[in-house]
């Protein structure tokens, strides 16, 4: 699909990028994660409209499958902050199909930019204010995480425990994960350059030799990524519906 060419040289708040390509084949389902549906709405709908009622962000990037009609139905896809872009096969690519649309519209290279897992529809607004108030402070990467509290063990190949693993300095990285564009730019280039994989921007950032730092998330926000995880999410968010 063709983007809109828009002028970002002048940005003020934050672009958030919102990579939905994937097809979810850990779900196992006709239907991918992203367009199930939790108390009648789609999970990607409920993501969205966060990033859409925020203040503090200025575009949403909504990066799909290029064969994706699905989109088409979201109840805010037509919103004035949303914009469509092509994926790639794995997330990192998609990610940087955002970037190059952001370099080619002007985007300044200190300007903040927070990609974020479609299929995490629990992020709180109050987490989402507290990552993008440590970066306004700090200028320094950062992403939402929250402390390993459970025992660890390392196994091998048929699955024998070879040893347990301290957990005191182990945190789960979760999204928003955040830094400058010329960061991410630069750390996501080196990625495909190299053509590893990663799994998170966190990965890319470090891998780059940039300083990434944790802020830790107040309320949960678990990553859709199982049929039994859609239980999970539907708990939380109607427990803060009735709050």
């Amino acid at each position: 699909m063709e983007s809109m060419m828009i002028d970002l040289s002048n940005v003020t708040g934050c672009i958030a990028i919102i990579p939905a390509a994937g097809i979810g084949k850990r779900f196992n389902d006709k239907v991918a994660k992203q367009y199930q549906t939790i108390n009648d709405k789609k999970i990607l709908d409920i993501t969205l409209d966060l990033f859409l009622n925020s203040s503090r962000i200025e575009k949403v990037l909504l990066i799909v499958s290029p064969e994706d009609e699905q989109f088409k139905k979201l109840d805010s896809i037509y919103h004035e902050k949303i914009i469509v872009i092509d994926g790639g096969q794995e997330r990192h690519f998609s990610v940087n199909n955002g970037l190059k649309y952001l370099y080619d519209n002007g985007m300044p290279d200190d300007k903040p930019v927070l990609i974020h897992d479609a299929v995490r529809p629990c992020l709180s607004e109050k987490d989402l204010n507290s990552l993008i108030d440590y970066f306004d402070e700090h200028k320094k990467a950062c992403f939402l995480a929250e402390k390993v509290i459970d025992s660890l063990k390392k196994v091998d190949e048929n699955d024998q425990v070879i040893k347990s693993v301290e957990r005191e300095e182990l945190v789960h990285a979760l999204t928003p994960q955040m830094a400058s564009f010329i960061d991410l730019k630069k750390a996501l280039y080196q990625v495909i350059k190299s053509g590893i994989t990663i799994t998170d921007d966190v990965s890319a950032l470090t891998g780059n030799d940039i300083d990434v730092f944790a802020v830790f998330a107040k309320d949960l926000n678990p990553k859709v990524t199982l049929k039994k995880d859609l239980e999970l999410a539907r708990q939380i968010l109607s427990s803060r519906e009735k709050n």
